[in-house]
């Protein structure tokens, strides 16, 4: 995890991502319980974004928070400046931007599927009718500002948009000349016009060609924007974009007098277009495409949350502290860090020191000695029944601390991470010396029992039956050995009166017996594999076997272009034979072979694996090969 921060009232837990508009956090707010809220910080710090003209555009932006609560709006919790720069706080998100999705699917080489690209559009479509239907005074709710960076598509599928409380104000300060920016804006707002209801349509439009194409739509083609529209494939099949959503995306780029009026004309085309069409998008989808884009990000971001989650940041209690005698008052040393490792607690809030008090550092060093007294006491109770204790030596005077019956000296200049070292190298003194002195008594006293046992087979007699201590046990036990009677070798013993343990440390009596082997230590059983364990392949595993292969759907661009691919794809079969989880190949296809083996993979079903005949998970590689 990343060094946390302070910012405001924020904890910065990890920067996520670094755009034209600036900086996004995961950040937390550190309350007497700890962690309380985990939150999406938008940091308006980017190149060319001026945090003094923007943060007065930003007044309302609470009142905004306040009147907007939609699921496919960002749910705004906080708007604010550290250090004159503006930023914006909303429920976490776990998810990606937009702007974060299409660098991936390049890089991958995995276009958005139509379904998906429609499924996104149609969201932020919603999102804008329903801010544009709710007022703050007498104002409309307008954006103005919906690029890709502000759009978030969560782990689940679900899509929300972010920055109605500052989208208006970016685009009127202006000096945002990004092209990452401007290609999403409409011409009227790169040349400065008010804020109108269409053009966030524009906007629109310029996000759902990219979403289906891949390709950022440039401002003023030389072809014009129809015919750019026309001239331009899916990125996911190759094939046409269909006529209904070209003509939706060609009605969006043009100019405003004759272009949608407003988003929520919008969102009913798209929305009927949809019903109409032989679409089929939805969440579930979408987010089974969007762990096959971020597999790895998503289970690190997992593990970073739990491990956050665990992070103890409440301020400790403040120690009530005797004042001394009247003085002159020494300075309180103060660590002059602000930023804390991961895990480290926050220090206490500063308080005003009462006249004459003092803030003793005996506390911490008598905390020490509290410490090596449990810490000897512990290494005594080990030895119980094993060896008497040594009388324990009076403890050295701990350096810097007072002598009995002393007042206490003034404060110096030592810090707390000063004293809490001081502390831990004097626990891990009496610590070495604990196990020093018990490597020690369990040496002489092995040393003891070889001795008995050599003097045992120089006689010829039987070893004795004392043995090397056992563990310690929670009751003590003093070891004992019972020396062998020798038997008359004509008659029965007369007498069966029990024989009387003798101590250890006496000498056995020599007999003329054969030594005792000692007994060969039992190994322990493996444990049992049970129904369902997850196995790996070795000794009494059989294998998964491949029952029935759906037949896959071969991609359209892939057999227009006349291409093949043969793909392995990682299956986890349960132990019933159905597929529970799947990974992309790791060697990319394109053309869509990638998705294709992917579904195929899915829905395929297998004799289950086993382990000395029990019915268990395991994974396997599945070939899937498609031929023209």
């Amino acid at each position: 995890m990343n060094i946390p921060e302070e910012f405001g009232s924020y904890l910065l837990l990890k920067k996520l991502s670094e755009d034209a508009l600036g900086e996004t956090f995961r950040a937390a707010k550190v309350g007497a319980r700890g962690l309380e809220q985990v939150s999406l910080l938008r940091v308006l710090n980017g190149k060319g974004v001026d945090g003094a003209k923007l943060w007065p555009k930003m007044s309302n932006g609470a009142a905004i928070q306040a009147a907007l609560r939609s699921p496919t709006i960002g749910n705004g919790v906080d708007v604010g400046r550290v250090r004159n720069q503006p930023y914006i706080a909303y429920d976490y998100i776990s998810g990606k931007n937009l702007a974060t999705i299409f660098a991936q699917t390049e890089r991958r080489m995995s276009p958005i599927p139509t379904d998906h690209a429609l499924l996104i559009a149609e969201r932020v479509a919603l999102a804008l009718s329903v801010a544009s239907e709710s007022r703050v005074g007498d104002q409309r709710l307008l954006h103005g500002f919906v690029v890709p960076h502000l759009v978030m598509v969560s782990n689940e599928g679900e899509t929300r948009l972010l920055g109605f409380e500052t989208g208006p104000g970016l685009r009127e300060i202006g000096g945002i000349a990004d092209p990452e920016l401007t290609a999403y804006l409409s011409p009227e707002a790169a040349a400065g016009a008010p804020l109108a209801k269409a053009d966030d349509c524009w906007s629109l439009g310029a996000l759902l060609f990219e979403l289906l194409t891949g390709e950022r739509m440039r401002a003023n083609p030389p072809e014009g924007y129809a015919t750019r529209v026309d001239q331009t494939v899916l990125a996911h099949d190759g094939s046409p974009i269909a006529p209904p959503v070209a003509d939706l995306i060609k009605r969006s780029l043009l100019p405003r007098e004759q272009r949608i009026a407003d988003t929520t004309t919008w969102h009913k085309a798209i929305s009927k277009l949809m019903n109409e069409g032989h679409f089929s998008p939805n969440t579930f989808n979408l987010a089974f495409f969007m762990h096959n884009l971020f597999r790895d990000d998503i289970e690190r971001e997992n593990q970073e949350l739990q491990a956050e989650k665990k992070l103890d940041l409440r301020a400790p209690a403040p120690i009530a502290v005797a004042a001394p005698a009247p003085g002159p008052v020494a300075a309180p040393a103060v660590a002059a860090a602000s930023v804390r490792p991961a895990g480290a607690p926050l220090p206490p809030p500063m308080q005003a020191a009462a006249p004459g008090s003092k803030t003793n550092p005996m506390i911490y060093v008598a905390a020490a000695v509290v410490l090596l007294g449990l810490l000897g006491g512990g290494g005594w109770m080990f030895m119980r029944g094993r060896a008497t204790p040594a009388a324990v030596p009076p403890a050295a005077p701990v350096p810097g601390a007072p002598a009995p019956g002393t007042a206490p000296p003034a404060m110096t200049q030592e810090t707390q991470a000063q004293l809490q070292a001081q502390i831990d190298q004097l626990v891990q003194a009496q610590i070495q010396a604990n196990e020093s002195k018990l490597k020690s008594q369990y040496d002489d006293r092995l040393k003891q029992l070889q001795k008995q046992l050599e003097d045992s087979r120089k006689s010829g007699g039987a070893s004795p039956s004392a043995s090397i201590p056992d563990p310690p046990e929670p009751e003590p036990r003093v070891a004992t050995s019972r020396p062998v009677e020798p038997a008359p070798a004509a008659s029965p013993p007369t007498s069966t009166a029990p024989v009387q343990p003798a101590p250890v440390e006496s000498e056995p009596a020599p007999v003329r017996a054969a030594p005792v082997e000692p007994a060969p230590t039992p190994v322990p059983a493996a444990p049992r594999v049970q129904v369902g364990d997850l196995v790996r392949p070795g000794p009494g595993v059989q294998t998964p076997k491949l029952f029935r292969l759906p037949q896959p759907t071969y991609p359209a661009a892939a057999r227009r272009l006349n291409k093949a691919a043969t793909l392995d794809v990682r299956v986890l079969v349960d132990e019933k034979g159905k597929v529970l989880q799947t990974e992309p190949p790791s060697i990319r296809a394109g053309y869509g072979f990638d998705e294709a083996a992917v579904d195929v993979a899915s829905r395929a079903t297998y004799t289950p694996a086993t382990k000395d005949g029990v019915r268990v998970k395991m994974w396997t590689v599945l070939r899937v090969a498609f031929k023209p």
